[in-house]
């Protein structure tokens, strides 16, 4: 007998993480990092030169994530 799956419900977010852009200061492309708050460098996947960035403030990233309830907040409301 072939045994029928149910569908599958929508599932909601259950955590929040930010993503940076930076450029890259030799082809420009975009390249991304999750909440960098210390000084690091990037590789950019383009033209895979490593660059240094400013990082974000801790603080500021986690207050946008207090904000957000971890990202619960974030959810559209018509699917609720």
């Amino acid at each position: 007998m072939s045994e029928r799956k149910r569908p599958v419900s929508p599932v909601k977010p259950k955590s929040l993480e930010l993503l940076f852009l930076y450029p890259c200061p030799y082809c420009n492309a975009e390249t991304p990092a999750l909440s960098p708050t210390e000084p690091t460098m990037l590789q950019c996947p383009g033209c895979k030169q490593n660059f240094p960035i400013v990082p974000v403030d801790d603080k500021t990233v986690r207050f946008i994530k207090i904000m957000l309830a971890g990202g619960k907040a974030a959810v559209d409301p018509n699917y609720l």
